[in-house]
């Protein structure tokens, strides 16, 4: 009988005083919970059949639990051992996924024996199984049980640095797999003048004159992107979001500077973040899968997490340590601008927005997804403005995605799939448009860059007014919520500040009489240089409300991938 082997097995690999058995009964272990555990059964079905009765199942599972706990902490237990039993637990905590024996997991703090494995010498390279079981552990029915989960509360507590820095130095090194995958399906570096001389040769080849190199991939192509490992995204986010501590360690760990050695070795974990969400980002909807779609939604969670944290955005505020530190994806067309060498960061995080922005407007849209995007977007210049802080980055690519947003949602209202949300989508787009707007001289770098701005306001004025009729028909609190009516009354004074500077500009244009969109954009910008911006206004130094949210519905692709890499 199955429930016989089982608690045997348990005996046997709990017996400190035994060599092969121990890795015998775990490796019959893990044949066992894995072939049966992958017939979808129900959770007393999983306990009737490896503890026989109900009424032993708390024994049964609660020897399996110690066993785990036991030999990951046992010091002087072999490390290949070790590692089968991490590798056990990641098996079955990933099998079971939200079932009830996973409840077992929380009754017995195995914390400190994972965290034993991460910072010990001889068992840091398990690093990326043991984070990943840690943030399966802390995901088990966190929306219903959060109080009672041990490990929430141990990574929101926990003051251990070297923890810490082990979990990035292994993200770090999943992350940058899963970007190199990307790039193995089409190079998309930026050419040199040596590529272009090469690639001009190889074209006059007779076998290779009518071959191109395609900018939109074909979808069979990034079915298996991104890739399993791209689940240690996960630990990453959870540590981001719990603990207050992990933003000053991530970004310590950016270098100051890079020398020729380190080139060759793979960048720090934050912008290994920033290159892998933009090829994320820009394939997200390329595919459409359930799959790819959560992890656009874990990655742009992180970014706004990421944008929410002083620490970081401090730091993602100075210019890089290496040129080629960050990697953004160059697979698709419309192409970003080519970037600046040793450009700030933050440059790269809204690069990463407009990839969004850009590549994912479909039928069956993404609405809180998009939305996210416009908060990370908001977090952002709204930082730039309160630290009067100049950054030179192509901001007309951003404003083109954010009102190319806005008329694609006016125009094609009825037409949506959607879960619900559109409303707030539009309002938290005219919110940002309006901070932009107020404060634009405190974060533009050059007059150039606020003349651009103000004349698209201008040019895409019939989209902007659209908003009010679309506002309209999405409705009104249908009940009597003063938070609602509140939220509703400052859009609508934001959307008014918008078309008041649209309409002024507008004016200027019908009484100059313009002939082009040249002779237009050199009408505002003479306007402004004689009587400044219509919407200057003092910076915004109050706190705006933090959205980063957890990321519950996440679980069950972690689950997935993460049993998938245990095979």
């Amino acid at each position: 009988m199955l429930h016989a082997l089982f608690t045997v097995c348990i005996v046997f690999a709990a017996d400190r005083k035994g060599k092969e058995t121990r890795t015998h009964a775990i490796d019959t272990l893990s044949i066992m919970l894995r072939a049966v555990l992958a017939k979808n059964l129900a959770g007393w079905e999983v306990m009737e059949i490896f503890a026989n009765k109900m009424n032993e199942a708390d024994r049964v599972f609660m020897e399996f639990v110690g066993m785990i706990a036991d030999v990951l902490g046992d010091g002087d237990a072999p490390e290949a051992l070790r590692h089968q039993v991490l590798q056990l637990a990641v098996l079955f905590t990933c099998s079971i996924s939200q079932l009830s024996p996973g409840a077992y997991f929380l009754r017995r703090d195995l914390f400190p024996c994972i965290a034993k494995v991460i910072t010990s010498p001889d068992t840091q390279r398990f690093t990326f199984e043991a984070s990943l079981l840690l943030s399966i552990l802390a995901n088990f029915h966190k929306s219903d049980a959060a109080k009672l989960n041990p490990y929430l509360q141990r990574i929101r507590n926990t003051k251990d640095t070297e923890l810490m820095r082990k979990i990035c130095w292994a993200a770090g090194f999943a992350l940058d797999a899963a970007v190199k995958a990307y790039q193995e399906i089409s190079d998309d570096s930026i050419p040199t003048f040596a590529k272009s001389v090469g690639a001009l040769f190889t074209s006059l080849l007779p076998d290779r004159s009518l071959t191109m190199q395609p900018f939109d991939l074909p979808r069979e192509s990034l079915k298996t992107q991104p890739i399993e490992a791209t689940v240690s995204l996960l630990p990453v986010f959870e540590f981001l979001f719990f603990s207050p501590l992990f933003g000053q360690v991530l970004v310590d760990m950016i270098p100051k500077s890079f020398d020729s050695k380190q080139r060759t070795l793979v960048p720090p974990l934050a912008y290994n973040i920033l290159s892998l969400s933009s090829y994320v980002l820009t394939h997200a909807s390329s595919s459409a899968s359930p799959r790819t779609l959560a992890y656009a939604s874990l990655t742009l969670n992180t970014l706004l997490v990421m944008s929410e944290n002083a620490h970081i955005m401090s730091a993602f505020c100075k210019p890089t340590s290496s040129k080629e530190a960050i990697r953004l994806c160059r697979q698709r067309l419309p192409l970003l601008p080519v970037p600046s060498p040793m450009r700030p960061p933050i440059c790269a995080l809204l690069d990463c927005c407009v990839l969004w922005l850009r590549h994912n407007l479909h039928k069956r849209l993404e609405v809180h997804t998009f939305t996210m995007c416009i908060w990370t977007c908001h977090r952002v210049i709204w930082y730039l403005q309160k630290e009067r802080m100049r950054l030179e980055y192509d901001w007309l690519e951003l404003w083109k995605a954010i009102v190319n947003l806005l008329g694609f949602l006016s125009g094609k209202l009825d037409s949506l799939v959607t879960t619900g949300g559109i409303e707030q989508l539009v309002q938290e787009s005219i919110r940002l448009l309006d901070l932009a707007l107020r404060t634009a001289d405190l974060f533009l770098p050059t007059p150039t860059a606020a003349h651009e701005f103000i004349y698209e306001v201008v040019r895409s004025s019939a989209v902007i007014r659209k908003q009010t009729l679309l506002l309209q028909s999405l409705g009104q609190p249908t009940s009597v919520d003063r938070g609602a009516l509140l939220r509703s009354d400052s859009v609508s004074k934001a959307l008014s500040r918008v078309l008041s500077i649209a309409a002024y500009y507008e004016g200027k244009l019908a009484s100059a009489d313009t002939r082009s969109a040249k002779d237009a954009f050199l009408v505002v910008s003479k306007d402004i240089e004689q009587n400044g911006l219509q919407s200057m206004h003092d910076a915004d130094d109050t706190d705006p409300p933090k959205h980063a949210e957890d990321v519950v519905s996440f679980i069950r692709i972690a689950c997935v991938d993460g049993l998938a890499l245990m095979t």
